[in-house]
């Protein structure tokens, strides 16, 4: 009976062990998959941009946790008769984004957000900080969301159609932080840094 019971002890010891080390890892890999998913939007964009001859973003809702892929219709809708933002993927087709319009959610216990990082990545921006706001159809800022814009060209601009070489996506899973940054020529950097006051080195992934 000892001996029961003691290999049971050591049979909850090794896996409660191994949960914890399961849990620990499935949550990285999550966040890691949902930085490639932006990168993936991010890059989609910019070619989009340049095969409909028109801006297309990476649209990030820093609220709902949320992203999609828009691209700038010029032919508009009734109410924006001079162009609008529409979803890429939406089924049945809007001719401009709509609350029902489809987006892409992070995954469980990740969030737009650099946690106690104050530092951002080498020779990307001079302080840290999400993508610039998006703007509505009508050109003003949307609250809590961030936007990696491109031209035809597939070059970051902001929204007033200049180069832009600072913008960014940072997601957290409380232990990591993951950045995508995008330089003024287009190239999207992936980074990651442990989520820690101390922690000023960032790993070019």
């Amino acid at each position: 009976m000892l001996e029961l019971i003691v290999v049971l002890a050591m049979s909850l010891t090794v896996g409660a062990i191994g949960v914890v080390a399961y849990q620990r890892i499935a949550t990285y890999l999550r966040a890691v998959g949902d930085q490639r998913d932006l990168n993936g939007i991010v890059a989609q964009a910019k070619m989009d941009a340049a095969a409909n001859f028109s801006h297309a973003r990476a649209y990030a809702d820093l609220n709902a946790n949320t992203f999609h892929l828009e691209i700038w219709n010029k032919a508009g809708s009734p109410a924006f008769p001079t162009g609008c933002w529409q979803t890429v993927g939406d089924v049945p087709a809007n001719p401009c984004t709509v609350a029902a319009s489809p987006v892409y959610r992070l995954s469980t216990g990740t969030a737009f957000g650099f946690g106690a990082i104050t530092t951002p990545p080498p020779n990307t921006q001079a302080v840290i900080a999400q993508a610039a706001p998006c703007t509505n159809n009508t050109g003003g800022n949307i609250a809590n969301t961030a936007c990696i814009l491109f031209n035809s060209r597939g070059i970051p601009i902001d929204a007033a159609g200049n180069p832009l070489g600072t913008g960014a996506f940072y997601v957290n899973n409380g232990s990591t932080v993951f950045g995508l940054t995008v330089r003024a020529t287009g190239s999207a950097l992936n980074w990651s840094i442990s989520n820690s006051a101390s922690s000023t080195t960032w790993m070019h992934q």
